[in-house]
């Protein structure tokens, strides 16, 4: 656990840091506020980790490994700082969290999801594929900060036409989906729930309870906006007994739209579907692409090509632990900054090396296949 007690002690800070820091270089406004104060959030956060209080259930290596797997594309302080601010900048209950969120990730088995195909996954879990195809829910479009629209239909949902284990798998999909949509400095994603077909028939109380930890726990500060679109009056009973299950900050995100004319506050029209209860100019109806041949062999290969780029991530990935150390033992501002500056230089590279090792490690999806999800134009393949 030490890799990561030096990443999120880095990160704490009772006051925002100074504008100039390097570390906000890659940060977006609000999104900056928690850079200095290391060798504080240090001193207070070793005594706690040995505490009674926290079992961890597995070991310094497999926190290391899922951590890396959980940053993926982004900068390693793009994440921390999520949960930080979930936890208003309380080190012990951000380290907390970020444990319990790593545990969840490898109990779920979300790295597995992500390097199996789709057809694998229908294998495992029945159900899985015919979500995928029914539209259900899907990436289309961006709102009008640049953040990637996640539309969800529950209308075109039923308990009982899938596991649950299905629903999951399929929700852990989309959402690793629209993180790698993401284009920076966004760091948010937009939800639009489409309730103009909805009835009661569509209800589903553990998918509900689900979706809301899921978004409080274990992807927190995720959501830009929510936006609950044509609600029937029915639903105004069931709000009443989802809302008090919401965390207040996720909560305050969930605006109620009636029409085209209130979702046209968030999201310009031209990105909105023309039918599906839009009403927007978008005419390209969903339709799920299905694999290709052969698209994920080279997760199965093992090739030079594979192990230099695996091999150039995890050396990136030890140098800014170093790197980390280093800035929190330094003592001379002077030098402190340069640290700081040369460690966010290696975070924005190994985004760029993530991507290049994607292909080996990451499963083709249907976003891949219909290029809503590829690299920066500044990455080479």
């Amino acid at each position: 656990m030490l890799g990561l007690s030096r990443k999120i002690s880095g990160m704490h800070s009772s006051s925002p840091p100074h504008p100039t820091s390097p570390i906000n270089s890659h940060l977006p406004g609000g999104a900056a506020g928690a850079a200095a104060a290391l060798r504080r959030s240090a001193a207070k956060l070793k005594p706690w980790l040995p505490a009674k209080k926290f079992t961890f259930k597995y070991s310094p290596a497999e926190y290391q490994t899922a951590f890396w797997s959980f940053v993926q594309c982004e900068h390693p302080d793009t994440v921390v700082l999520r949960f930080l601010r979930a936890r208003k900048w309380n080190v012990e209950k951000a380290m907390e969290m970020l444990v319990l969120a790593l545990e969840w990730r490898i109990t779920m088995g979300v790295d597995e999801v992500l390097q199996e195909s789709e057809d694998s996954i229908e294998a495992k879990y029945p159900g899985f594929l015919e979500q995928l195809k029914s539209g259900k829910v899907i990436f289309r479009g961006h709102d009008r900060q640049g953040r990637p629209l996640c539309l969800l239909d529950p209308s075109k949902h039923h308990q009982h036409a899938q596991s649950q284990q299905a629903v999951e798998k399929l929700s852990i999909y989309v959402i690793e989906a629209g993180r790698l949509m993401m284009a920076p400095p966004t760091e948010t994603i937009s939800v639009v729930f489409n309730m103009s077909n909805f009835s009661m028939s569509n209800m589903d109380w553990p998918t509900t309870r689900f979706f809301i930890h899921a978004a409080e726990a274990y992807y927190p500060e995720l959501l830009g906006v929510c936006l609950v679109h044509k609600a029937p009056w029915i639903f105004g009973a069931l709000w009443k007994a989802i809302s008090p299950m919401i965390d207040p900050v996720i909560r305050a995100k969930i605006k109620f739209t009636h029409n085209c004319h209130d979702l046209e506050e968030f999201i310009e029209k031209d990105q909105l579907m023309r039918n599906e209860g839009y009403d927007g100019l978008d005419e390209t109806p969903y339709e799920y692409v299905p694999p290709v041949p052969d698209e994920n062999k080279l997760i199965q290969e093992d090739s030079e090509a594979k192990q230099r780029a695996l091999a150039k991530r995890k050396e990136l990935e030890l140098t800014f632990e170093r790197l980390t150390e280093i800035w929190q033992g330094q003592k001379q501002l002077s030098s402190n900054a340069a640290v700081m500056q040369e460690r966010d230089e290696v975070g924005k590279r190994m985004a760029e090396v993530w991507w290049a090792a994607a292909p080996y490690t990451r499963a083709k999806s249907v976003y891949h296949r219909i290029d809503a999800i590829k690299p920066p134009a500044e990455v080479s393949a």
